[in-house]
């Protein structure tokens, strides 16, 4: 257990959203310590009276915005993380939130699970340190988490003698292997393993593409509700 939780500051001017959000984080303790303001100029006002380690934002807010509070929080407290949230995703907007100095990035609408992943992986707690939150997940919540927050990288996954590699680019299911298997085939094959190890490797590319249909489409054919 750690001995100092970490805090985490809301900030976005959908105030049901920001209390949706806080509540569910808060559930983590020991871990996190959340807060929850409505504007980009109350963050700046609670940065000035304490420490925060991590910054949840959204883009479009009166005032501040989102990438305003980023270049506040670069320039005057550069060890505080941020996450930006935003519900006008484009390739454009997430260089230009990673050129300011932020890898943490996800899409609305998103389910909170995948969020709360993301807050861990950027405060750095690990799956350990969590007592078995992530421990036995479905391989399925895995690669959505993946694809929600955009990212591009190489999953592998491991069941037995059995061996799968998953491809992502900017969140979208590129390419899939598992055997003699390639794309869609392979993608199904690995969802059908109801446990694995897995090792993901950040920004490698697939040397191919086998699979172009939307991330919701190929995870969603696999469920009934």
């Amino acid at each position: 257990m750690r001995a100092n939780r970490k805090h985490v500051l809301i900030v976005d001017d959908e105030e049901d959203l920001t209390w949706s959000i806080s509540r569910f984080l808060q559930r983590n303790e020991p871990y996190l310590d959340v807060k929850y303001v409505n504007s980009g100029d109350a963050a700046v006002q609670v940065l000035k009276k304490e420490k925060i380690d991590l910054i949840v934002s959204d883009i479009r807010m009166p005032g501040l915005d989102g990438i305003g509070l980023l270049k506040e929080v670069n320039h005057r407290w550069p060890d505080t993380k941020v996450i930006i949230m935003t519900a006008y995703g484009s390739d454009q907007l997430e260089e230009e939130i990673e050129n300011l100095g932020s890898s943490f990035y996800i899409e609305k609408p998103f389910e909170l699970r995948y969020l709360r992943k993301l807050v861990f992986e950027a405060l750095e707690i690990t799956p350990q340190e969590m007592q078995g939150i992530l421990v036995n997940e479905h391989i399925r919540d895995i690669i959505a988490f993946n694809c929600q927050t955009r990212r591009t990288n190489q999953m592998t996954f491991k069941n037995g003698v059995n061996k799968g590699t998953v491809y992502l680019q900017k969140g979208e299911i590129v390419h899939a292997e598992c055997g003699n298997l390639e794309g869609e085939n392979a993608l199904y094959n690995i969802l059908d393993w109801q446990q694995a190890y897995y090792h993901i490797a950040p920004n490698q590319q697939a040397k191919k593409r086998t699979i172009r249909r939307r991330w919701q489409a190929l995870l969603n054919a696999t469920m009934i509700d």
